[in-house]
């Protein structure tokens, strides 16, 4: 595809209130009959081209240069574009940055490449579906889990049961999500449907509750591929936290490198990972019909509560609760396709419609076939510091491939393997580890884009709505990285740690999703919503019983997020109102019209020196009323600058303040307020000589008076401070430039 041109032409001014066009035009008029104009032709901005006369006599012609050094095209009249040389470092040490940031994250893109850098159905998938195709693969093993303490025959009871409501659930969330996508089709997350429709305070409910879900799936996912690895190598278990928080690192330069770039880095394990759990489902039936393997029966080998070998009715009703909210951490990840409807190519929604529906039909697919193979086939539960532990994927694939697990001395053996079966278990077992350690990449997707909308509506600091160098929200995608590596360090990167905090927020912002969306087709009742109402209808239902019995299930863990939540929402809350507050309370100290401004310039002076001569004719070149003023301690100094300004002509007043305690900065500042009270209509300006050093340690060997000046008069209002800089150069530099 051919690039875009670099700008599109002019837009139309957008139409203005009457208010700010009278007020626009009272403001115009006030400058242009202000005294003191600049010569004529002024406010007409310099052009940058520079004309050269050339040609021998009487050949003269004139030719418009357009110095490639100066980093700017000319688009129209008043209009450049800034070169990519525009941006280039001018020191050293800026120099160094910009190549290291090169060779991690890659050549700066234009904006005009944002189009580029969107995804097609095919990136798109393992860059936003990876968390919740990737959930399949410890979302059985959990359910099995907690069903193991009231023994083997509640895990062949209960199982399918628990499978069945949590695929139909699935289906209902994907269809749900679907109407959610078309009825915004520039980005229809949680945090904008319930804000639209509920109010600002549940969108910051469903934003807080999704923060909470993106940092905690990246932290419990790469723990979880880390326990794929465990299993194989128990030695690793003393590496676990540095080795997690290596690869969130490394999903985070993968993101800062943008987009595609993601996209590339994923897709293979994303789809490997789909082709072997597929495959692995395949085979174990194809097996079963033939005849060539037999269910060899649940077995629990992790140690049991007596109190819980014979269970009540209702402890057996919340055991199947608790292990009904666990398995429910299959539909993590599945809002991801309506948060990043901007990720994907034109048309956005028609697209995005299109992968929630494979990636919903996927996860149903895979998750049924590993539930229904645990079932049938029988899996092993032990502990994951077991030697012979084993995943219930590993187990499914080596019923698949090699034969059932088998404890010997200690050790998991898998006795009559063939080379090509032992290659195809290692391979479930790679394909799964990767892309268990790479669903984080859904979350590093998300976060930042959801952070963008808070700032867009002021509920988060600006910063979030910048895009980085490779056209990706780095501060966001660095914020997570962060809070998830913390996390881990937190908990020790233990999922069992982390599980029970998992999934709840998800589904409260499930729940306010729906609900804003049944509050939308009740209002609006827009085309479809016969159809719509409906499905979103049930689906508020569900998912907010789910988010009930998830919450209750998980006490006392879940009380944790019942904090984090409003915290955030109080947060967000304050940030908002500080920006609504900074804008109602800006004020001008200074007037807004030329002839309205009689400045007052004070120009603090050490020495007598081309320095002080530089200050003092910008000052003058500011006003006519100008006083430099000298605060020392030293008797002996104060009598020479005296004299040194009396020879000098004293064209500029002089105001020597003694300082007999050898403070400098504060009667320097008293001085100034002083001086301040006296002045009716004037505007104070206070005009500092500044070192510009030509290397960092020049700093510590330097006097740094002026920048703690500037410091201290910065929360002084109505006082202006004009930097007037001095350079040191090098003897080379000072010859050439001489010589020239």
């Amino acid at each position: 595809m051919a690039d875009a041109p670099a700008h599109e032409p002019p837009k139309p001014p957008p139409t203005l209130p009457e208010a700010d066009v009278a007020a626009l035009r009272e403001a115009g008029l006030a400058w242009s009959q202000a005294p003191g104009r600049p010569r004529p032709g002024a406010d007409v901005a310099p052009d940058l081209d520079v004309t050269e006369t050339r040609g021998r006599p009487g050949g003269h012609y004139v030719r418009v240069v357009r110095p490639q050094t100066q980093g700017f095209e000319t688009v129209a009249p008043g209009w450049l574009e800034a070169t990519p040389r525009a941006t280039q470092p001018t020191t050293d040490m800026g120099r160094f940055r910009r190549r290291l940031r090169t060779v991690i994250l890659g050549q700066p893109l234009s904006s005009s490449r944002v189009l580029h850098e969107r995804l097609n159905k095919v990136r798109a998938l393992p860059v936003l579906s990876s968390d919740a195709l990737s959930s399949v693969a410890y979302a059985t093993e959990q359910i099995v889990l907690v069903l193991a303490v009231a023994g083997a025959t509640a895990v062949s009871t209960d199982l399918l049961p628990i499978m069945g409501v949590i695929a139909a659930l699935i289906i209902i969330v994907c269809l749900s999500y679907r109407q959610t996508i078309k009825a915004y089709p520039q980005g229809g997350g949680s945090y904008i449907v319930a804000k639209d429709n509920l109010g600002p305070v549940a969108g910051l409910v469903a934003g807080s509750a999704l923060m909470t879900d993106y940092i905690l799936t990246v932290a419990v996912s790469v723990a979880s591929g880390y326990d794929q690895i465990q299993s194989v190598f128990p030695a690793a278990a003393n590496y676990r936290v540095l080795a997690c928080i290596a690869v969130i690192v490394l999903i985070a330069v993968a993101n800062l490198r943008g987009l595609r770039q993601a996209g590339n880095i994923f897709a293979a394990p994303t789809y490997l990972f789909i082709f072997a759990i597929i495959l692995t489902v395949v085979v174990n039936l194809f097996r079963l019909i033939t005849g060539s393997i037999h269910p060899t029966g649940t077995s629990i080998n992790i140690p049991i509560t007596e109190s819980f070998t014979d269970l009540g009715g209702m402890l057996l009703v919340l055991l199947f609760l608790k292990a009904f909210s666990s398995g429910c951490s299959a539909l993590t990840g599945i809002e991801a396709i309506s948060d990043g409807i901007l990720a994907f190519k034109v048309p956005e929604w028609r697209n995005a419609r299109t992968t929630l529906t494979i990636m919903g039909t996927l996860c149903v697919i895979m998750f049924c076939g590993i539930t229904i193979g645990t079932e049938v086939l029988g899996v092993s539960i032990r502990n994951s510091a077991d030697p012979c532990y084993q995943s219930v994927i590993l187990q499914q694939a080596a019923h698949a491939f090699t034969s059932p697990l088998q404890c010997v001395k200690g050790h998991a053996v898998f006795a009559g393997a063939t080379g090509l079966g032992e290659g195809l278990f290692i391979f479930v077992g790679v394909a799964t580890t990767a892309v268990l350690l790479l669903a984080a990449n859904t979350s590093f997707s998300d976060f930042p884009r959801l952070f963008f909308f808070l700032a867009r509506d002021e509920y988060a600091p600006h910063q979030f709505r910048r895009l980085g160098d490779r056209l990706a929200y780095s501060n966001g995608i660095i914020m997570l990285a962060l809070f998830s590596c913390l996390l881990i360090f937190i908990f020790q990167g233990d999922v069992s740690r982390l599980i029970p905090l998992y999934a709840i927020g998800v589904f409260l912002a499930f729940t306010l999703s729906q609900a804003g969306m049944v509050v939308r087709w009740l209002k609006r009742r827009e085309k479809g919503w016969h159809h719509g109402l409906p499905l979103n209808a049930v689906g508020m239902t569900m998912t907010f019983i789910v988010f009930l019995v998830t919450a209750i299930s998980k006490l006392p863990e879940s009380l944790i997020i019942v904090i984090i939540v409003p915290s955030a929402v109080s947060l967000f809350l304050a940030i908002h109102r500080h920006y609504v507050d900074a804008k109602g309370q800006q004020t001008t100290e200074v007037p807004t019209e030329p002839g309205k401004i009689h400045p007052v310039c004070i120009v603090p002076v050490d020495q007598l020196n081309n320095v002080a001569f530089q200050s003092m004719a910008m000052a003058r070149s500011l006003s006519e009323q100008v006083i430099a003023v000298h605060v020392c301690f030293d008797p002996d100094h104060m009598a020479l600058l005296r004299a040194r300004w009396d020879a000098w002509g004293n064209h500029v007043p002089l105001v020597i303040v003694e300082s007999p305690f050898r403070s400098v900065l504060r009667p320097l500042l008293h001085y100034i307020d002083a001086i301040d009270k006296q002045i009716t209509d004037g505007t104070l300006v206070v005009v500092l000589p500044e070192l510009v050093a030509t290397r960092w340690w020049h700093q510590l060997l330097h006097n740094q008076f002026p920048l703690r000046v500037k410091a201290a008069l910065l929360f002084r209002p109505g006082t202006v401070v004009v930097s007037v800089p001095y350079h040191l150069q090098h003897h080379r530099h000072k010859e050439a430039d001489e010589a020239l």
